[in-house]
């Protein structure tokens, strides 16, 4: 069984070949998604880890401990921004 690290470094180098919006993409693909583990936590570790990397303000969903997949986002201006939706 591999360790979340081991999951990260796997995922941190399919991740790093994104495109922002590609990444964008990947995080909103994750929204809603209640199930977790060991391979889930190195991915979801590595997506925070671009961001990071990226210089990509995150702070709408998240900081350095946690992060909410609640919503779908936007990036705007190197900002991760909530989408949102219409009520129609």
């Amino acid at each position: 069984m591999k360790t979340p690290k081991e999951y990260f470094d796997y995922f941190t180098n399919e991740l790093s070949d994104l495109k922002n919006d590609e990444l964008i993409e990947r995080f909103n693909g994750a929204v809603g998604i209640a199930a977790f583990g060991i391979a889930r936590q190195g991915y979801l570790w590595a997506l925070r880890n671009q961001f990071e990397k990226r210089g990509i303000d995150f702070s709408e969903v998240g900081d350095k401990k946690i992060m909410s997949y609640a919503n779908k986002v936007d990036l705007v201006n190197n900002k991760i921004i909530k989408r949102i939706t219409s009520t129609e």
